[in-house]
């Protein structure tokens, strides 16, 4: 069959402008089809698609296919739609295939069609006619301004610096940039927009230059001056104190107008300003049992009336006879003694004594009291361990044997509580039902001393071969394993002391774990006592005089006052003010008792000292010297 189409009319409204006319992408065909040279006259089916070249090419839209379309003398009519992504304004060609209405193969006729734009889809190409949706890639120039309205909500970019807003900004103004703020005339700036410089009316503040508060001005928050060229030019008024910083480790640098409460359990040291200005001031509170040093930098010192045992004075008492231990009330006012003489008591710190006690005669090695000097306990050779609970008028054997032959006897604070020492044997402790047993711990040599904290929770002894065990720190053995001969402890039992002859001091001060040597010159050591916080010491030495540090061990200082003895034994009240000291020589001996001293003029000193419940307020005078404006308890110096 020889088909020829023959385009007629063609109707095309082309892509560009079939998207702006919103009137849909489907247009009219009309041809005319001839059937064996004759125009046709039945039902044909029609395949369409369209092409980007009139030859070969790509086809470029998928086909369209008007089935049993009437053909009449020729003619016909169909309506396409490609799509509207087909007619773009390049150049298209339809290509047109025919078979009969329900035929098997579709005949494609040639050639290809051109698809021509009709009236309106020229009209179509003036920008004016537009309406809908303009692909921003077709666009080309400079848009009026006067065309543009309307709402953006997509991100727009203006980088023309010469770009301005005549009218009102409506908006929040995130992530503007190098907006100068000379252009703000109304409206608020979030306070984190503003200059770290700038201050605030109702947060803290910290004032670093050089200010002056000339008006009557009112800081209700917590304010920080840390330049020191701050002043008030008016009158202050408010209760002027410093700020407190607690303070639990064993020292702390101070700064100047600062309090520190200290509340540790070891001595705890608190070194001056290093830079202060007249007037500063540094508080010092002794809250904790370990008690505090002061420390002036080089070339700085503190000075006042201070309490020192430097002048104080030794009596001797009437009585004499080998001392051989001594035991103090935590006021010092009564005070007992064990020696050759039995057992003595003194009601008035030492100055007289009632011998023999409780109708004790003979030898007694050791002697231990409460703290109210009520509870006595005292032991010797080849006698049972004797107690008194009414200050030595009557006395009871305690009942173990194996705790006889005793060398040494020390109790806690309330007399419950006990350690004692057989020379060659065990250590024995009592349990709170009074009931004595061996520790476990062997000689390894021969026991010299023991020692218990006021809690009773920790209790020690020493032995000559340089070795302390205690009942919180195990054993541990003293740099050089000297020959010790004495041992104290703290009230809390986290500080300890002990003495050797010949050797040093040596104290811990982690309650008997490790020990380090103190200050104290190498000699030969005979006996040691120490306030209830271990802060002021006083040993004795064997044919020499008595030594006494206010600072733990950290200094020693000789006490001319003391004269030279063969010293053995020495006690002390609690607060350390109040001693008492006994001599051994060969030939009987003596009772010695001493009161520390209020230095009786203005001391120049590197160091002052305080146990718990003491406190200070150091003033800065200038010339590299500290003073106490006030305090509380008694202060010490070496």
């Amino acid at each position: 069959m020889n088909r020829r189409i023959q385009l007629v009319v063609l109707l095309l409204l082309a892509g560009m402008a079939l998207k702006s006319a919103a009137q849909g992408t489907a247009f009219s065909y009309q041809g005319r089809l001839n059937d064996t040279g004759a125009p046709a006259n039945a039902a044909y089916d029609f395949r369409f698609a369209v092409y980007d070249a009139g030859t070969n090419g790509n086809q470029i839209s998928l086909p369209v296919t008007n089935s049993a379309v009437a053909v009449s003398n020729g003619l016909f009519t169909v309506t396409l739609d490609f799509g509207p992504d087909i007619f773009t304004g390049a150049s298209r060609w339809l290509d047109i295939a025919v078979r009969a209405a329900g035929g098997t193969n579709f005949t494609t006729l040639a050639p290809r069609q051109p698809v021509l734009p009709v009236p309106y889809a020229i009209f179509s190409t003036g920008a004016s006619n537009l309406l809908g949706t303009v692909a921003a890639s077709q666009l080309t120039g400079t848009v009026p301004s006067s065309q543009i309205a309307g709402t953006y909500s997509n991100p727009v970019n203006f980088t023309n610096g010469g770009n301005s807003f005549a009218g009102a900004f409506a908006g929040n103004g995130a992530a503007l940039t190098n907006l100068s703020a000379t252009q703000l005339t109304a409206g608020t700036v979030a306070d984190a927009r503003l200059s770290a410089n700038v201050p605030l009316l109702t947060a803290n503040q910290t004032f670093t230059g050089a200010n002056n508060f000339t008006g009557a001005n009112s800081f209700n928050g917590a304010n920080s001056f840390t330049n020191r060229a701050n002043n008030f030019t008016g009158s202050f008024f408010g209760n002027g104190l410093v700020g407190w910083i607690p303070v639990s480790g064993p020292a702390v640098q101070a700064l100047p107008d600062t309090g520190y409460m200290l509340t540790g359990s070891q001595l705890t040291t608190v070194t001056m300003p290093a830079t202060p200005l007249p007037v500063d001031i540094v508080r010092i509170s002794g809250a904790g049992p370990g008690g505090w040093l002061a420390v002036a930098n080089s070339g700085q010192s503190f000075i006042g009336n201070f309490f020192s045992y430097r002048n104080s004075l030794w009596q001797a008492t009437s009585v004499s006879g080998k001392c051989a231990s001594l035991a103090a009330s935590a006021d010092g006012t009564q005070m007992y003694a064990a020696g050759s003489y039995a057992i003595m008591a003194s009601l008035d710190s030492g100055h007289t004594w009632i011998s023999a006690i409780g109708g004790f005669s003979g030898t007694w090695n050791g002697i231990a009291t409460s703290a109210d000097g009520n509870t006595v306990i005292a032991v010797g050779a080849t006698k049972p361990i004797e107690i008194s609970l009414n200050a030595g008028k009557s006395w009871l054997p305690v009942p173990s044997t194996s705790a006889s032959n005793c060398v040494a006897i020390a109790c806690s604070a309330d007399g419950t509580k006990s350690v004692a020492a057989v020379k060659s044997g065990s250590v024995y402790t009592n349990n709170a039902s009074g009931i004595w047993s061996a520790t476990g711990s062997g000689s390894a040599g021969n026991w010299v001393a023991v020692a218990c904290a006021g809690s009773g929770n920790n209790r020690a002894a020493a032995n000559n071969n340089g070795t302390v065990y205690t009942t919180v720190g195990g054993s541990a053995t003293v740099t050089g394993s000297p020959n010790l001969t004495a041992l104290a402890v703290s009230t809390d039992g986290s500080k300890l002391v002990t003495c050797a002859s010949p050797g040093g001091i040596y104290t811990s001060t982690n309650s008997g774990a490790s020990w380090v040597p103190t200050g104290a010159p190498t000699t030969n050591w005979t006996c040691l006592a120490a306030s209830a916080d271990c802060t002021r010491l006083v040993a004795g030495v064997s044919n020499g005089f008595i030594y006494a540090s206010a600072n733990f061990g950290a200094n020693w200082t000789l006490l001319t006052g003391s004269t030279n003895q063969a010293w053995s034994a020495l006690g002390a009240s609690a607060d350390g003010s109040r001693l008492v000291g006994g001599t051994s020589p060969g030939t009987g001996g003596t009772i010695f008792y001493s009161t520390a001293n209020l230095l009786s003029t203005t001391s120049t000193n590197a160091t002052i000292t305080g146990s718990q419940g003491s406190a200070v307020e150091l003033q800065y005078l200038g010339n590299g010297q500290f003073m106490p404006v006030s305090s509380a308890g008694t202060l010490w110096v070496n």
